[in-house]
């Protein structure tokens, strides 16, 4: 299998792992020392800060985003990819979209993982929930966080719409 066809499938999966609030299978996709760049956010570095981000950004779940690859192109065991993506309500409702820039890195096994993440808005989302006394909560597509992940999550998608 090609690097865009497998690109293609780890998003099939990703699709349906956001859909069902599964950080943990997203988180997946990325290697151990990933770094994901995030619009007016710092960087999120490593696996396990990208799952929290996920986590806070998916919550229990619900929620669709579709992603677009555009050029894919390989060097090696080095691949870059840009494409465009977009979140939606599950009535159709569209949450953000944006563009994006992902840089794979093949693994010793062969599988691709993403190695930095990097994307930016066409629609951004909403301004988060105002924060209320003591800890900051934010909702985020529905959702009650008070991390300080939550806080970088509610700048990646927004809360969802009724």
């Amino acid at each position: 299998m090609g690097v865009h066809e497998a690109i293609a499938e780890l998003y099939k999966t990703f699709e349906e792992a956001f859909y069902r609030g599964d950080a943990d299978q997203i988180s997946l996709m990325y290697t151990e020392d990933a770094e994901l760049f995030a619009p007016q956010a710092p960087v999120v570095r490593g696996r396990q800060a990208i799952t929290e981000l996920w986590r806070s950004i998916v919550g229990p779940g619900g929620n669709k985003i579709r992603v677009e690859i555009g050029e894919v192109q390989e060097t090696g065991d080095w691949a870059y990819e840009v494409g465009g993506f977009k979140a939606a309500t599950p009535d159709g409702r569209v949450l953000n979209s944006g563009k994006y820039i992902v840089i794979w890195k093949r693994q010793p096994t062969g599988e691709w993982k993403t190695h930095r993440d990097i994307f930016h808005w066409d629609i951004p989302p909403a301004e988060p929930m105002a924060h209320r006394s003591g800890s900051p909560k934010i909702e985020l597509m529905g959702v009650q966080s008070e991390t300080s992940v939550g806080v970088l999550a509610a700048s990646v998608l927004p809360p969802a719409r009724k």
